[in-house]
């Protein structure tokens, strides 16, 4: 019904997903990764996380400052 309303009255709809677009916010703490076994980081290397991941405790509050810059 909706896909119907937008051809009638000419609009253009959007779709995401939500679980991917949790990934592209970025995150706005420092937090480090502990690596999997089996990986050896270079000497003096660490592993930090530049993006939200989703599981992530900030993950939503990210997501929504994406969100809301987006419909601004």
């Amino acid at each position: 019904m909706i896909i119907a309303i937008a051809a009638q009255f000419g609009l253009t709809l959007f779709q995401f997903d939500i679980r991917g677009a949790f990934l592209c916010a970025d995150i706005d703490r420092d937090i480090y990764l502990k690596l999997p076994p089996g990986y050896e980081p270079p000497p003096g290397k660490t592993a930090k996380l530049r993006r939200s991941l989703y599981g992530l405790k900030q993950a939503p509050s990210a997501f929504h400052k994406l969100f809301e810059q987006w419909l601004l």
